[in-house]
């Protein structure tokens, strides 16, 4: 082969190969495809100047026109992969073989069916792969060969061949060379051989011993090649697992169930939830906790006796899932194996980011806004009681300031929320002074606006477990809210009873308007932050006051509900638990607790 040929040669196999890896990655139309099938088109052409080329893969070698090309290790895998998956010992390129085709074949080495049959229904007839198998014989040492039924003459035979066949001995003289066992097939081909049982013995010796060598030089190579793979298989498998482990700090081990047994603070934090209120549970159940993506392979059990599937179940919220998806590549050698990633942030750790940026900027401004309001506040108080406090300017001005802190307050509080920096002080309290204490603060702006303001307290009530300031706050934007939206003349209850039966662990503040009521469609949406609704009426403020005061009750172990319909008010209850020692139980278990066993090393190293 002349160089120039064996450059065709070269540049056809590079041709194949990258048309086989990129067929698989792309698109038919894609750019990378279409070159590399023209590269290999552009080589076949002077190559099969003759009308065709072939391609074989035997004995270790790769073979082009019958002449030895490459070792076997030097061949793609890719072009390894083509051989294996036709079980074909020689393919066949004509020189008509069109782009088509080509691509067909390239499709085959992803199919399930059988190749052959789909390469057939896409028209492909200038490409054969054929399974063709070669048997070599090699040269004697000059004794004469020996042929199934073969008949050994002896002296005065019959020219017929009729004569006397007892030329060896022991072995009848028509007996077929198919007896059940090996030995006993080279016992007799030696004993048609020779007669003399010395010289059969060396010969079923030396055979037997050619045999063994052969059939150990088979199984070595045949092991070989299994760890080789197996050592591929490894490889592939630490590869991936690395290439995970590298983009990922927790770590959550389950049983053949899918059960959790640990878990590192890594995972913890990830999960929003302890070790301790997990262990036992289903991985799958974690995706429904918090705005978490999970994916889990369908069969997570080590099994040896089948194929497993490779089936992933992804659970959790599917538009973070997708986000996550499109910020993430996977990258691949040429021969598809998987060896990398890259990404970029995702939108929801960007929005994480911008969220935080903007609270810490809301509260740092609420402080800002603050200072300077409280200052403008005393002044005008100081003027009013020198005025005598008949200015109606200033009177306007004072209350155009407490409502301006008023939104600061709410803006302050929210963004305390969100940050999770709002600090609780549950104690023992008493509910009617928490409801006494709500109801004079906001008296004076209910008879402003000509609204009747009355307080109901059921009689022997039991203490709550809450935080005073805290509580009265959740009633006075209950009551905030029901004076702002309703009519003059119209009239506001504040009650406080002893939840009965099932709810006999809860105190229930109730406040009861004659308001325009709210349509049960917007009902979930007023506890939502910025959002003001009464049918269809908005009024002044900053849309936080139900936001805040849901999840003061919620933060404190209560609930808040409402009953409302159109044209007939609003009733809300805000549930606070009944003071059974809870804080002084929690600080005995602390003051009395046994001293903790030192921890054994795997749970420091989870931090459990």
């Amino acid at each position: 082969m002349n160089e120039e040929t064996k450059i065709l040669w070269i540049n056809f196999l590079k041709g194949l190969t990258r048309s086989l890896v990129q067929a698989n990655l792309y698109k038919s139309d894609h750019p990378q495809v279409v070159e590399a099938l023209d590269q290999t088109l552009s080589a076949l052409t002077p190559l099969a100047s003759s009308g065709e080329i072939n391609l074989t893969l035997e004995g270790g070698k790769l073979l082009a026109d019958g002449k030895e090309f490459l070792s076997a290790d030097k061949v793609p895998n890719s072009i390894k992969n083509l051989f294996a998956k036709f079980q074909a010992q020689t393919f066949t390129f004509k020189a008509g073989a069109t782009r088509d085709e080509f691509l067909a074949l390239c499709g085959a080495q992803a199919v399930k069916t059988d190749p052959y049959e789909y390469i057939k229904g896409r028209g492909v007839s200038g490409i054969i792969p054929a399974k063709s198998v070669y048997a070599k014989v090699e040269a004697g040492d000059g004794r004469s060969a020996i042929k199934p039924g073969a008949q050994a003459g002896g002296e005065g035979g019959g020219g017929d061949g009729t004569g006397d066949r007892s030329g060896a001995p022991g072995a009848p003289p028509d007996e077929e060379l198919e007896p059940a066992d090996f030995p006993r097939s080279l016992s007799l081909i030696a004993s048609r051989l020779t007669p003399d049982a010395a010289e059969q013995k060396r010969i079923v010796d030396a055979l037997m011993k050619k045999f063994l060598q052969e059939v150990n030089e088979r199984v070595s190579k045949a092991l070989e090649e299994v760890k080789n793979e197996k050592r591929k298989i490894e490889n592939d498998m630490n590869r991936t697992e690395a290439v995970v482990s590298s983009i990922a700090e927790g770590v959550v081990v389950v049983d053949g169930e899918g059960k959790i047994l640990m878990m590192n603070p890594q995972a913890e934090a990830l999960s929003g939830k302890r070790l301790g209120e997990l262990s036992g549970k289903k991985l799958l159940d974690m995706a429904a906790l918090e705005n978490q993506v999970l994916s889990l392979a369908s069969e997570i059990k080590s099994e040896s006796q089948k194929n497993l599937p490779g089936d992933v179940a992804v659970a959790g919220d599917k538009g973070l899932a997708e986000t996550i998806k499109k910020a993430t590549a996977i990258v691949q050698n040429q021969d598809g194996r998987i060896v990398g990633t890259f990404s970029i942030p995702t939108d929801a750790a960007k929005l994480r980011e911008v969220e935080k940026l903007q609270s810490d900027f809301v509260a740092n401004m609420t402080h800002e806004l603050r200072s300077p309001l409280t200052s403008i506040k005393a002044a005008l108080d100081l003027l009013r009681k020198e005025s005598g406090g008949e200015n109606q300017m200033l009177n306007a001005a004072i209350r155009n300031a407490e409502r301006l802190n008023s939104i600061i307050t709410d803006i302050l509080d929210f963004s305390k929320l969100q940050s999770g920096k709002l600090v609780f002080r549950q104690e023992r309290t008493d509910p009617a002074g928490i409801a006494r204490e709500a109801a004079d603060s906001m008296k004076a702006w209910a008879q402003s606006k000509g609204v009747a303001l009355e307080l109901r307290l059921e009689p022997g009530l039991p203490p709550v477990y809450a935080d005073p300031n805290r509580t009265s706050q959740v009633l006075i934007n209950l009551l905030s809210n029901a004076i702002k939206f309703t009519p003059a003349r119209g009239r506001i209850e504040v009650s406080v009873d002893a939840g009965k039966e099932a709810l006999s662990n809860y105190v229930f503040f109730s406040v009861k308007d004659t308001g325009p009521g709210i349509r049960k469609e917007d009902q979930e949406k007023i506890f939502e932050k910025f959002v003001q609704v009464a049918s269809g009426e908005k009024v002044g403020g900053t849309g936080l006051g139900l936001a805040i005061t849901k999840a003061m009750t919620v933060m404190q172990g209560g609930r808040l509900t409402l009953e409302s319909e159109p044209g007939k008010g609003t009733i809300f209850r805000a549930a606070m638990p009944v003071y059974r020692g809870q804080g002084e139980a929690q600080a005995a278990a602390e003051t009395t607790a046994a001293p903790q066993p030192a921890k054994p090393w795997w749970r420091k190293l989870l931090g459990i």
